[in-house]
């Protein structure tokens, strides 16, 4: 009997030990941003909807999105969305607002997640 426990200890603390271990080598996110065209929202503000695609096998979680609209050097106007998840090979959806047509002077990025 005391073979047993000390055979179901170990099998215990080597899938421990194997869970650890995966979880330190995961990659992190592949985050991926695509945007539809801006559109007035009828309030005078511009609409840009957006999909994030996470192509990683690790789910990321408030994942901050940020919107920058330049002329040149110049930062115009900055717009941030926060998405709860962006599961493992999946995607979500999110919109940032703008009170300038950002029409070809939009730069869209990922600069945040948690690990959930």
């Amino acid at each position: 009997m005391a073979g047993f426990g000390a055979t179901l200890t170990l099998g215990t603390l080597a899938v421990v030990a194997s869970d650890i271990s995966v979880s330190q080598g995961d990659p992190p996110p592949r985050l991926a941003i695509a945007a539809e065209a801006p559109q007035p929202d009828g309030q005078g503000s511009f609409l840009v909807r957006f999909t994030v695609t996470n192509a990683a096998p690790a789910t990321a979680a408030q994942v901050t999105v940020e919107g920058v609209l330049s002329e040149g050097e110049r930062v115009l106007e900055t717009s941030r969305a926060v998405l709860d998840y962006v599961p493992r090979g999946s995607s979500a959806r999110g919109g940032l607002w703008f009170r300038q047509d950002p029409a070809g002077r939009l730069t869209l990025r990922a600069t945040g997640y948690a690990e959930p």
